[in-house]
């Protein structure tokens, strides 16, 4: 459990979901459903599965962002100088 979750402060996702989904596993049969700490994993796992999501989401985010970024550079500068001056009129 205490490594999942530094995996997990580190952002490392991936590799923290395993561990916590089999953690569990072994609170649900050793300890119970119901027990406090078998509650407090499945919050945490939810949590990571949330966030990882987040994650994934941002990263996609940033890869589109910076493949408009790459286009908008590799523009002919003539016609990036007449966008910017349009751009400052308006």
């Amino acid at each position: 459990m205490n490594l999942a979750g530094l995996y997990y402060s580190q952002g490392r996702y991936s590799e923290a979901e395993p561990l916590y989904i089999e953690v569990l596993a072994m609170c649900d049969r050793i300890l119970g459903v119901n027990h406090p700490t078998t509650t407090t994993i499945r919050e945490n796992l939810a949590i990571l599965q949330r966030q990882s999501t987040l994650h994934a989401i941002w990263i996609r985010r940033l890869g589109q962002f910076l493949q408009i970024l790459f286009a908008i550079a590799t523009l002919p500068f003539s016609l990036l100088w007449r966008f910017v001056k349009q751009l400052i009129r308006n």
